[in-house]
């Protein structure tokens, strides 16, 4: 089908170094016997632990370890673990999981051998981009500003193909650190969460935020030292400013989660962002020439970052690999698909969803909504999301109620009144409200969302600062989808193969437990057919019973939709599949004959993606592969996608970044899984100018495991309607 697309030539920043010979293939396989079983999901790590402990290079295969070099018989036993080699054999590049782990071998070695030719270099492994070679010293400071400096470094990953060629995929890589204290950033932008924060001082700690307390650091006493946190922090040389205006701030240690949370303070931590947390403030409008700063120094184009690349690769090639050939980007060839088209009210083509405002919505769901304004005593919505709202709504051929007002003053004290100002509400069909609230710590806005969910009641909540048009209709399009409203449908492929069903996974954790099976579903027209309740587990694995639950209760919700089962379903997964995640969905779905693919998407591991153009005096140059270009691997049964904006085209947000997407089951042909792919990642009805880098379905299941993490009380969304989708 690819035939009728537009073919082109992809540069990627991949460069190869060698052919693995058998003496690269043969390794020493061993079992390990613990003497107490690791807790359930935890074995992998248990097992990659003992790796380092070996006196030799060694990685995980499933649940065996391999090494290159024997592992000596007094390293092969503790009190907790004892080794049985197995057998030395040849592994084999054309099965995955063997592929998989001779790239982490090779990873390894990389790394060993790095750090030995120099000496004065830093290397941090990482999970996403695999190692990260900073830069050292004033050299690596790419950028300093007013109390902000950028970091930069080189990410390097190994990869091995079918056919035992082994390349490296660099890329340029920042880090950048922030002048703003989490004081400042709390008043500033109140709607903008923040996860991790870092000391303001020397040691540049890294914490998890976890909550916010309304004590005074002066009452506020640290047992172990029998001071106070204020006292502590004079000792490290807070000034009384700091002190007098900060907040307490309950974090915890990244790297223990059973770690006890402490008390800091707001005005000696700053917010740790991400280029995704930038992003959201410059698409605010609230542009600020910091922000901006660090966009221009870490935005760079596909030009640059492959000429930085084949720079670092030439030092590996020769420093490390003895190989004095010029390394160059490889060359491959993709298509450009199709942009998806949406429909509005009527099956109305646009191109964004923000024009419902004007042509309609594709569903209408609950007419009636409730405000409740706790910002102050007026009984009215912010108007530019009023007029929004409404327009909405006249333009779908429709009438809303939106005259049920409660106010600060008329929202009681106590857990059991509150409890019943909730359910007197929902007793008047309002299942839907719009919390205006000024800036309140988390642990207030999460007991109102909570309170509201055992009512059966979703919540969309809007700091009343700086409402625009854009924040307005964002503000709307969240209400509506919270109220079963679908703003665009997606117009289906016309294919016979293509799935009818499709049915997002996400697993997240709250550092704890796992909350596995976070499921999002659509049918082929991007129809919500909504969200599945989690599973609570201990490890990353998703249990495959719970998988087979979530993904029945969706094939009955089909057929009461269309009257029949489905013909196929496409089944995705965030991230990598874990061995016998799917094994009983596939083979109940066989007994009724529905067809099913499995995609593994994630987000990392796909590189760059470029296009070669010749400048006019013919120097060869790169610009970003254009949005919907794909490159298909069949020899892996995976394809690349640029899904998201070329940086060119961008005026805020990092380069552009494609997803690696990998077939794992069924016979649905790759071009038709990535033309759906990329449709899907076009569909977004919850933003009206942005689609998601993730396909909706993925995207949904992660914004839903993110708020399951929130809520932490899973029972509470029991009186909830799946259709309601409460994590936009």
């Amino acid at each position: 089908m690819f035939a009728q697309f537009p073919e082109v030539e992809v540069i990627l920043n991949r460069f190869f170094v060698k052919n693995l010979t058998q003496q690269d293939l043969r390794f020493y396989e061993y079992q390990c016997q613990f003497t107490q079983v690791p807790e359930e999901g935890s074995e992998q790590k248990a097992l990659s632990s003992i790796c380092y402990k070996l006196g030799v290079t060694a990685v995980r295969l499933g649940r065996h370890i391999i090494t290159r070099q024997p592992i000596d018989t007094s390293r092969r036993q503790t009190q907790d673990w004892q080794l049985q080699e197995i057998e030395c054999r040849d592994l084999s590049c054309q099965k995955d999981h063997e592929r998989q782990a001779l790239e982490s071998f090779e990873r390894k070695i990389l790394e060993c051998k790095l750090k030995e030719k120099f000496n004065k270099t830093r290397i941090e492994k990482d999970y996403e981009v695999g190692l990260i070679w900073w830069i050292p010293a004033e050299e690596g400071v790419e950028k300093r500003g007013d109390g902000w400096e950028v970091h930069r470094g080189r990410a390097i990953n190994v990869r091995i193909e079918p056919d035992g060629k082994l390349y490296l995929e660099i890329d340029i890589h920042h880090r950048f650190y922030t002048p703003f204290t989490l004081e400042w950033w709390l008043n500033e932008y109140p709607d903008i969460q923040i996860k991790y924060v870092r000391n303001t001082y020397e040691d540049k700690k890294v914490w998890i935020l976890e909550d916010f307390s309304n004590k005074s650091p002066n009452d506020v006493e640290i047992k172990e030292l029998g001071i106070s946190l204020a006292d502590y922090h004079r000792r490290k040389g807070a000034s009384e400013e700091e002190i007098n205006e900060s907040r307490i701030v309950i974090v915890r240690k990244t790297s223990d989660y059973k770690a006890k949370p402490v008390y800091h303070l707001s005005q000696r931590l700053s917010p740790v962002l991400t280029v995704e947390i930038l992003a959201q403030i410059a698409e605010q409008g609230r542009e600020k020439s910091e922000i901006q700063g660090v966009f221009d120094c870490i935005r760079k184009n596909i030009n640059l970052r492959l000429s930085e690349s084949q720079k670092t690769a030439e030092l590996i090639f020769k420093h490390i690999y003895n190989l004095s050939c010029q390394p160059e980007p490889i060359k491959v060839n993709g298509f450009v698909m199709p942009r998806a088209k949406l429909l509005a009210r009527n099956n109305k083509e646009i191109d964004k969803t923000a024009k419902i405002s004007s042509f309609g919505c594709a569903k209408i769901g609950e007419k009636k909504f409730g405000c409740l304004n706790l910002s102050d005593d007026k009984t009215e919505y912010p108007e530019e999301v009023r007029k929004c709202l409404l327009e909405i709504a006249k333009n779908s051929g429709t009438q809303i109620q939106i005259d049920s007002y409660f106010t600060k003053s008329e929202y009681p004290e106590g857990y059991l009144a509150q409890q019943r100002f909730w359910q007197q509400w929902a007793a008047q069909e309002i299942k839907t409200v719009l919390v205006v609230m000024p800036w309140s710590p988390n642990e207030e806005k999460q007991k109102l969302r909570n309170q509201a969910l055992k009512a059966g009641i979703a919540t969309q909540f809007i700091v009343p600062v700086n409402v625009n048009n854009y924040k307005s209709l964002n503000v709307c399009l969240g209400l509506l989808c919270k109220a079963k409203w679908q703003p665009v449908y997606l117009k289906p492929l016309d294919h016979p193969e293509a799935a009818d069903l499709v049915i997002g996974f996400d697993t997240g954790t709250n550092g704890r437990l796992y909350y596995g099976t976070s499921a999002f579903a659509v049918l082929a027209n991007g129809q919500s057919l909504g969200w599945e309740l989690p599973h609570v587990q201990r490890g990353e694995t998703i249990s495959g019973q719970a998988i087979w639950q979530v993904v029945s209760k969706l094939v009955l919700k089909f057929q009461d939709n269309c009257h029949s089962y489905p013909k196929k379903i496409l089944l995705m997964r965030d991230g990598l599949i874990q061995k016998g995640e799917f094994e009983q969905t596939i083979e109940e779905l066989n007994k009724k004959d529905i067809a099913v693919d499995i995609l593994s998407v994630r987000k990392s591991g796909s590189g760059r993606m470029g296009r070669e153009i010749c400048s006019t005096d013919s120097k060869v140059t790169y610009q970003d592969a254009a949005v919907g270009t794909v490159v298909l691997f069949e020899e892996t049964n995976s394809f690349i996608l640029q899904s998201s904006e070329e940086a060119s085209k961008k005026k805020y947000g990092g380069s552009a970044r494609p997803l690696r997407v990998v077939h794992t089951h069924g016979k649905t042909p790759l071009e038709l899984l990535a033309l759906q792919t990329y449709h899907l990642t076009q569909l977004h009805p919850a933003s009206g100018f942005c689609s998601s880098r993730l396909p909706w379905v993925l995207h949904l299941a992660d914004k839903s495991s993110k708020e399951f993490q929130r809520i932490g009380q899973i029972s509470v969304l029991q009186n909830i309607d799946r259709e309601k989708l409460i994590a936009v």
